[in-house]
């Protein structure tokens, strides 16, 4: 890639990572020494920790004048006006990976009919935020040198650590399902990058983060093998679709006016 962008790349992951690694640096000595501390300190350091990758999105994307202003990137966060079509791609991606849960109504003990709104909104901060770094910031870097599929990949591998970190803080690792998670945080890794280099939208990956949240914890849990398919199917329509788009096929591009 470009000098100045490897720069501006390596600048977002050591920040990000750095920002993370010292809130769970302090979590391991708090806890191995056994030192008791204020509870509410556990919501500071998952603020903290969660919102390294959009803090340095932000630093990252002002430092390298790929945006303007922060108000460009709140701007750009809740652009909601996208072409319909594009809204069909986020959805035909949700389908394809919760169909088996959504055809059966496989839905979680204890789900009620407003917890979708709540996790929503409460994804946006947990979550949706996210974007900002990784495909608004971090993985379009990489892309100018990169092609979509190793960008995508390098992406998943950083974002994954990232995640381990962030469990840490959660003190959540021993109930992730390891392998299924890889497996679904690679799926998502495609259909992320894929959704921002079509579509430019930055709103339109966070509506995605978001909905495959709220699915993940109100819907019941696939088997590996079925999440193994599923999140492959997503990928190979991923690559079909950048592929198609970089040939100037606009099939999930907005129709031309006039």
């Amino acid at each position: 890639m470009p000098i100045e962008d490897k720069k501006w790349a390596k600048l977002y992951l050591a920040g990000t990572m750095a920002q993370m690694g010292l809130v769970c640096f302090v979590l391991v000595f708090l806890r191995a020494g056994h030192i008791p501390y204020p509870a509410p300190l556990n919501l500071l350091f998952l603020i903290i920790g969660g919102a390294s990758s959009a803090i340095w999105g932000i630093i990252v994307s002002l430092k390298s004048q790929r945006v303007a202003s922060p108000l460009k990137i709140l701007i750009d966060f809740f652009s909601f006006k996208q072409p319909i079509v594009q809204y069909g791609m986020v959805a035909v991606f949700l389908v394809i990976l919760f169909a088996p849960q959504l055809v059966l109504a496989r839905v979680s003990d204890g789900v009620k009919w407003y917890s979708f709104f709540v996790l929503f909104f409460q994804s946006i901060v947990f979550g949706g935020i996210e974007e900002i770094g990784w495909r608004y910031t971090f993985q379009p870097m990489l892309e100018k040198r990169a092609p979509f599929a190793l960008a995508t990949i390098i992406t998943f591998i950083a974002w994954g650590a990232w995640h381990y970190m962030y469990f840490y803080i959660t003190n959540s690792l021993q109930y992730i399902q390891h392998v299924p998670f890889l497996i679904g945080l690679l799926g998502s890794s495609f259909i992320l990058g894929a959704i921002y280099k079509i579509s430019g939208s930055l709103w339109l990956c966070v509506l995605f983060h978001c909905l495959l949240n709220v699915f993940s914890q109100t819907l019941l849990a696939n088997s590996l093998s079925t999440v193994l398919i599923c999140n492959m199917l997503c990928i190979a329509l991923a690559l079909v679709l950048v592929k198609l788009d970089k040939k100037g096929t606009g099939i999930v591009k907005a129709p031309k006016q006039g």
